[in-house]
């Protein structure tokens, strides 16, 4: 079984997952390092980070050589948004700002083939070795990042309609933070309505049996939505993870 299968088999099974984000070292180094630390896949950012469709090709091979998968985040919900990451080497796409039906419909037509989509054939990575098209759609993960009421609205419906094509839901934390009004990022609730739309998010995933995550930057984001029902752990950035872990040294030699 490889890694693809291993993430398809925990995704479905709604076990814990574990991943981090890629979001400005272009390192081949990297992959290798965190398939031995244990992770299930790994994420990078064409969104806000210094990746684009174009330049994850060595990472990509990278992942595919250590046999771990990458998932990208891309900029938006376009047709070349989408299949560029995939001709590029990409185990599937995360879908930003997921709030309308079009989105996911979008989605769905750029990373399948016919007869599930439209994507087209092409790209230095698009087929791994021996695959045909069944394979392909098979094997391309698409997940949904919920950064909105709107899109948490919708979700049940989404998964009603596309849950066979849809392989995990992801809350984005800030932007849903965002789009509700609040000054701050992680800023102090007046009430509940926030951590109550997470809560929806997750279950109406569990209703529809599909694996649920957020991005975490601490142990205490991890613990919390963990013990509220979220199995798939997006845990900070390459270098949130090595600015933790200067400042616990240095706290380390400064307690000596």
């Amino acid at each position: 079984m490889d890694g693809v299968d291993k993430l398809k088999a925990k995704l479905a099974n709604k076990e814990k997952i574990y991943s981090t984000m890629l979001f400005e070292w272009n390192n081949t180094r990297l992959p290798e390092m965190y398939k031995n630390c244990g992770m299930d896949y790994i994420l990078i950012c064409c969104e806000h980070g210094a990746f684009c469709p174009e330049n994850i090709g060595d990472v990509a091979q990278a992942c595919r050589y250590v046999d771990i998968p990458l998932i990208a985040r891309v900029q938006d919900c376009e047709y070349h948004c989408i299949s560029k990451c995939i001709d590029m080497g990409a185990d599937g796409v995360l879908i930003p700002r997921t709030e309308t039906m079009e989105q996911v419909e979008t989605a769905i037509r750029s990373l399948r083939m016919p007869p599930l989509g439209k994507k087209g054939v092409g790209g230095r990575a698009c087929l791994r070795p021996g695959e045909n098209i069944a394979d392909f759609n098979n094997n391309r993960l698409l997940f949904l990042q919920m950064e909105s009421p709107q899109g948490i609205d919708l979700l049940d419906e989404m998964l009603t309609r596309y849950g066979d094509q849809i392989a995990g839901i992801i809350v984005g934390p800030n932007d849903l933070e965002s789009s509700m009004g609040y000054p701050a990022f992680d800023c102090p609730k007046p009430d509940d309505t926030y951590d109550n739309y997470i809560r929806k998010c997750i279950r109406i995933s569990n209703a529809h049996g599909k694996s649920c995550g957020i991005f975490m930057t601490n142990d205490a984001a991890m613990k919390k939505w963990y013990d509220e029902g979220m199995n798939i752990f997006w845990v900070n950035t390459e270098l949130g993870m090595l600015t933790n872990e200067v400042r616990r040294v240095k706290e380390l030699i400064q307690e000596l």
